[in-house]
């Protein structure tokens, strides 16, 4: 029996100011907020995410966004223990994709110029150079303000592949 195929629920990434990794993503992006950036402190509310992330996990700010096809893109700003990572964006090197685990997430848009040129405006910077990678589509990769990479695709991963598959036929 062959295994499910399963859906991509949702991302989550960590930041050291919640509220403006919103405005970002809200503006640059198009994301929708589904639930707004909201301090969760009381030991009721963290009842069950301290059953993931442990006793030690005691506030943290979160706010749910989602793309256009419902894929969830979770904000985290935690306060206690205090967010740990970069204040500012870090370098972009071979460190940033050779280091393991997860190194990008990628947003579909059917104008990635103009995303670029917002993303742009509001701070984010280019990674490498645009591309075509394949015949009509665009590619290209950017830092956020917090050093997360983004990629913006002009077609569907499956619409992608399919399509150089189907070129080299």
């Amino acid at each position: 029996m062959a295994s499910p195929n399963l859906n991509i629920n949702h991302v989550a990434i960590s930041v050291p100011d919640a509220a403006k990794a919103v405005e970002w993503y809200t503006t640059v992006l198009g994301l929708r907020v589904i639930s707004p950036l909201t301090v969760v402190s009381s030991a009721d509310d963290l009842r069950l995410t301290q059953k993931i992330y442990g006793p030690d996990l005691r506030e943290m700010k979160i706010a749910i966004l989602a793309g256009g096809n419902g894929v969830g893109f979770e904000i985290f700003e935690f306060r206690d223990p205090r967010y740990s990572g970069p204040e500012r964006r870090p370098a972009y090197g071979p460190e940033t994709y050779s280091g393991g685990g997860f190194f990008h997430v990628c947003f579909t848009s059917a104008e990635p110029e103009k995303v670029l040129a917002k993303a742009l405006a509001a701070g984010a910077r280019q990674v490498g150079e645009t591309i075509a990678p394949g015949e009509g589509e665009t590619c290209f990769y950017m830092q956020d303000p917090w050093g997360n990479i983004v990629e913006i695709l002009s077609c569907s991963f499956e619409q992608l592949f399919l399509k150089n598959a189907l070129s080299r036929v």
